[in-house]
Order: C-alpha cells, then structure tokens, then sequence
C-alpha cells in the first residue's frame, strides 16, 4: 500500500512541475471606439483559445474600494470553467493587504464584501451586454486588454458626471495555470 501512495504522490509532482502558468500585470491597450466591436471579438477569441489551452483553469482579481477609505481585492480562482474559490484582502492606504475570509466551493456567496463570483466568459458577457450597448450620447465606453489581448477593462462613463461616475469591470493579475 504504500508503494502505491509513493507512485501517486510521485506522478502528482512531476504533473505539477510540467504545468506552465501564464500571469498577466501589464500595461493595458485601450481602443477608439470605432475599434472596439473587433477588438472586443478577437479579444474574446484570444482567450477561448488560451482556456482551453490551460484546462479553464485560471485565476484573476478585482480590485475595490469602500466608501469607508478601505481598499480590496479579490481573487477569484476557477477550475475546470467553474468559479471554485473567492478570496477577499483588505488595507488601508498605506498598511498591507491581509486576508480577511476565503470561500470554498460549498461557501460560495456566503459573504457580501468583494466582486461577484463570475468566470471570465461571465465577464466577457456582461461586458458585450451590458457595457459595450451604452448610448453614445450619453456615455463614454472603454475598452481596454493586456499585453497577451485579455479582457483587462470595460467600463462606461456618464458624460454628464463629475466624481466616482464609472461603471464597469477591471480585472488585475490573470494568472493561466
């Protein structure tokens, strides 16, 4: 029995070390909004393409802050194409992010605090659904990607407004596994 404990745990970690990963913290490519419609598509293609070729395993984080001055990030880790865990860190300008609760698969939405549990497709929708259709008279839309042409930003702002008036997804450290 434990020769066969030994032989898992030794197939366990040469599958893990042949595991590429892929993190992604760099400067943004924002598009003109005639450019927007195709860089949206290609953007979208690009990262059917790169889920699949990492088992839609990945993770990303979103970023928040309280009216109370607190900041917040919370990292969302998918595996197989379903959100499996919601960790949520905290601070204070000037002080380092601690952690302050994880959810696990079965405690999902268990906590009101941080971003909404969302694959990156649900992103992607959200973004062609609800962000990108705002009227032009009205709104400012933007539309930005990282340097590998994921999803990194899209947001909509009312032309009208003058503080806090954006409305919309960032997403920070795409990490593929």
């Amino acid at each position: 029995m434990l020769k066969i404990a030994q032989l898992f745990t030794l197939s366990l970690l040469v599958a893990l070390s042949a595991c590429s990963s892929i993190s992604t913290n760099g400067k943004a490519k924002s598009f003109k909004t005639k450019q927007i419609p195709s860089a949206f598509i290609n953007s979208y293609k690009n990262w059917q393409q790169l889920k699949n070729n990492h088992n839609a395993h990945y993770s990303y984080e979103r970023d928040g802050l309280s009216p109370e001055g607190f900041h917040s990030s919370t990292k969302i880790t998918v595996i197989n194409n379903q959100v499996e865990f919601r960790d949520f860190f905290e601070w204070q300008q000037g002080n380092t992010p601690t952690l302050t609760w994880t959810e696990d698969f079965a405690q999902l939405g268990t906590h009101d605090q941080g971003a909404s549990i969302k694959t990156l497709d649900q992103l992607y929708q959200q973004c062609k659904n609800q962000i990108l259709n705002q009227p032009q008279t009205d709104f400012t839309v933007t539309f930005k990607v990282d340097q590998i042409n994921i999803l990194q930003q899209c947001s909509y702002t009312r032309l009208s407004c003058a503080n806090q008036c954006t409305k919309g997804i960032r997403i920070q450290g795409l990490s593929l596994k």
